[in-house]
């Protein structure tokens, strides 16, 4: 009886924070691994100012090898236009945001955020 008790009390903790995580976000957000880039050659290609949709990069573009070009989506609050494509190795999940400044760019690193495509 003990143990049956025991399971159930692990059953609704586990449901009420399914349920609770469930409800604060939005049926439409994901979850994506972020980084972030500068305009060098060191960390793009020979062409570093030239996005592979052959844009002048800018601030709001971001990099994914899976999304249309044009594509938009929100991440904190900002919203992002995807331009730029990343080195074959990285997947649908993983996004790429350019930074005019090398160190902010560094200090970002490496977040999982939600996102969402708009």
């Amino acid at each position: 009886m003990y143990m049956a008790v025991t399971l159930v009390i692990i059953g609704l903790v586990h449901f009420r924070t399914t349920s609770t995580a469930l409800a604060d976000s939005s049926p439409d957000e994901k979850t994506g691994v972020f980084t972030a880039y500068t305009a060098e050659v060191a960390q793009t290609d020979s062409t570093p100012t030239i996005t592979a949709s052959n844009q002048t990069v800018q601030r709001g573009f971001i990099a994914n090898n899976c999304l249309p070009f044009g594509t938009k989506i929100k991440v904190n609050g900002s919203i992002y236009e995807v331009q730029d494509r990343m080195h074959d190795r990285y997947g649908c999940d993983k996004f790429d945001i350019y930074m005019v400044d090398y160190s902010e760019a560094v200090n970002f690193g490496i977040q999982p955020l939600k996102y969402e495509i708009i």
